[in-house]
């Protein structure tokens, strides 16, 4: 049985930050893909955001679906 496909989020971004992510993606052998991710962790885990989570309770939206 197929794996289901992962939910996928565009975004836009200048050609600078396009060229500058692939760089060091390939410097550090990994992905864009791997640094948004990276980038997207590091974000959700700040206290603002926790708060947010916290107060919605946010960390309880799988149990929703």
């Amino acid at each position: 049985m197929p794996k289901p496909a992962k939910p996928q989020i565009r975004v836009y971004i200048t050609e600078d930050k396009d060229r500058l992510l692939k760089a060091i993606a390939g410097i550090k052998d990994s992905s864009v893909n791997a640094i948004a991710n990276e980038a997207i962790d590091h974000w959700l885990a700040e206290t603002e955001q926790q708060e947010i989570i916290q107060k919605f309770n946010l960390d309880q939206l799988e149990e929703l679906s």
